[in-house]
């Protein structure tokens, strides 16, 4: 069942309409630097997979072309929800995400203006705690070949690693928090999809993506690194050339 039209009325170009993946997307078409735009239809987003129907694999593997799946998150997450189904073309890489699980943490997800924050916090750790699993997916993006890389909800681990390539291809921060924000939309799918299938819970868990906090993570990267793009030098990444030759037209 599509929810491009029962959830929403329309849907923003980036997102790729599936049955039972919400938060689907496609990481190009933003404006990169020295006049030239990141390529579409290479590389690509998403919240899980582990609800994938054979219409859905059909749309990423043979519509898509998708030949690296990347997930970010923890093993055991797959015994809750599930993750790729082996396929036939295309490579599944486990890239986990390290960081502390906000669970652990001992706060409750903050509302309103304590959001911001609290995510600039935990992004920034994960940052740096995850720099393999960024370096990592970046080698597989540079490869050459359609990916899709993606994590629960594709909006915290999977934001960053998008977070990281955008600034690698010189994407401006706003865009580059933009492009974190269209999670909502995802987010509002899923739970629409939910509402419908599972019932509405009795209290929503905080799932949002403002874009403030994506730019509040970047400004404290800068801080920490002197920019993005030298963070993704230190975790150990030396292909930038070839990742913008790449994606970069």
């Amino acid at each position: 069942m599509s929810f491009k039209s029962t959830a929403l009325e329309s849907l923003p170009h980036q997102f790729i309409d599936a049955e039972k993946v919400f938060n689907l997307r496609d990481v190009g078409g933003w404006d990169a630097a020295d006049g030239k735009k990141v390529r579409t239809g290479r590389v690509f987003r998403s919240d899980n997979l582990g609800m994938v129907t054979e219409a859905d694999v059909d749309l990423l593997v043979n519509r898509l072309g998708v030949r690296h799946v990347i997930d970010l998150r923890r093993a055991e997450e797959w015994e809750v929800a599930g993750r790729f189904p082996e396929t036939p073309g295309v490579e599944f890489h486990h890239f986990e995400l390290l960081h502390v699980r906000w669970e652990a943490i001992g706060r409750e997800y903050p509302e309103g203006a304590d959001v911001v924050p609290f995510l600039r916090q935990r992004y920034s750790g994960m940052f740096e705690s995850g720099y393999r699993s960024v370096r990592d997916s970046l080698d597989v993006i540079a490869s050459g070949e359609p990916v899709l890389f993606h994590c629960m909800a594709g909006k915290d681990r999977t934001g960053l690693v998008a977070a990281a390539l955008l600034s690698v291809l010189g994407v401006d921060e706003a865009d580059i928090a933009a492009d974190y924000a269209l999670s909502n939309v995802g987010i509002a799918r899923w739970r629409a999809w939910r509402d419908a299938n599972l019932g509405k819970p009795a209290a929503e868990s905080g799932l949002t993506t403002p874009a403030e906090a994506m730019a509040a993570t970047i400004a404290e990267m800068k801080e920490r690194f002197g920019s993005m793009r030298d963070y993704v030098r230190a975790t150990g990444f030396d292909r930038a050339e070839a990742l913008r030759e790449q994606l970069l037209h």
